[in-house]
């Protein structure tokens, strides 16, 4: 939930560093307040259009607010081993992968489940779930992995790391503590 908050912070700063015109640090004095805040100078804080972690942190963010991304999940039966997914892989019970409903195919996640804690990355691959109580379809191995086959509370929360073709974001935010997370590839 801290990691959560932390991300949501620093994508709510940035988005009013761009909102208020300043493009560059050189834009402020150094004794000028930097929104207001005495606190924070502009030479703390990074050009939003010369750091690219940040720039890809606010298209993920702003990508987040029009699609679901937190909810109940819900994972496949294993009637679904080895038939064609959306994208045409085969889908496997035993491999991670997610199913959304309107998150771009291919897109990276991170999902955390509010009832274990834990949490996993894994690729969208197939479209679902279309029960509306539902925002994510997992595959058994990543239900079973994120305690969601067995949790009385199956709520996730779904973070977008990667958006097709591009590598996903490292496994740490800015300033945060290592974090054991399960990384896998398709």
């Amino acid at each position: 939930m801290r990691r959560r908050a932390l991300f949501v912070f620093a994508v709510l700063f940035a988005l009013n560093v761009q909102g208020a015109g300043l493009d560059a640090p050189e834009a402020l004095t150094p004794n000028q307040p930097l929104l207001g805040c005495p606190e924070f100078s502009s030479a703390a804080t990074p050009a939003p259009d010369r750091d690219p972690f940040l720039q890809r942190m606010l298209r993920y963010a702003k990508l987040a607010l029009s699609h679901r991304v937190s909810g109940l999940a819900s994972y496949y039966s294993t009637f679904f081993d080895g038939r064609k997914t959306a994208n045409g892989e085969v889908y496997r019970n035993a491999k991670f992968s997610a199913a959304h409903l309107t998150l771009p195919l291919g897109t990276w996640i991170e999902v955390t489940s509010r009832a274990t804690g834990r949490t996993l990355r894994m690729r969208v691959n197939d479209r679902g779930p279309y029960a509306k109580k539902f925002c994510l379809d997992l595959s058994q191995a990543a239900a079973r992995y994120l305690g969601v086959d067995r949790a009385e509370d199956r709520h996730v929360d779904i973070k977008i790391i990667a958006l097709p073709g591009e590598d996903p974001l490292p496994d740490q935010e800015v300033g945060s503590a290592p974090q054991v997370a399960t990384t896998v590839s398709h």
